[in-house]
């Protein structure tokens, strides 16, 4: 990877790595969050790929104007990723927290609440 990165000079200072090799990556990131994608169903890994991909963008059209709103457009994918991702996160702990209400209900087990210590030592010196 590394020579494939030699190989070639810097074609613009948009884009640090060469064609082949940011290609390599853009491919490699997507299939990656695509699979988080799948195995998650969480909506914030398809935005993450999209922001990687948006990158590649870069190779392609150097104008000023272009570089400007792609920069805009990746702050938006990413924001909307953080977003999502935190509420992804937040809906998944409230489901766990419930789950765990539920499976305390649902015990079988009927042993009494412990006692509290002090409970027990004061009711011993009342009698």
């Amino acid at each position: 990877m590394i020579e494939l990165m030699t190989q070639t000079p810097m074609q613009n200072v948009y884009t640090p790595l060469n064609f082949t090799a940011h290609l390599v990556f853009c491919l490699i990131a997507t299939a990656v969050y695509c699979t988080q994608y799948y195995r998650k169903k969480s909506p914030h890994y398809l935005l993450l790929a999209l922001a990687v991909d948006g990158t590649f963008l870069t190779q392609i059209n150097t104008d000023s104007w272009f570089i400007m709103a792609l920069g805009v457009l990746e702050i938006v994918l990413l924001a909307a990723a953080a977003v999502f991702a935190f509420r992804a996160s937040k809906a998944k702990k409230a489901e766990l927290a419930k789950s765990s209400d539920n499976s305390d209900d649902d015990d079988d087990d009927h042993t009494p609440p412990k006692e509290d210590k002090r409970n027990a030592v004061e009711a011993a010196f009342d009698d």
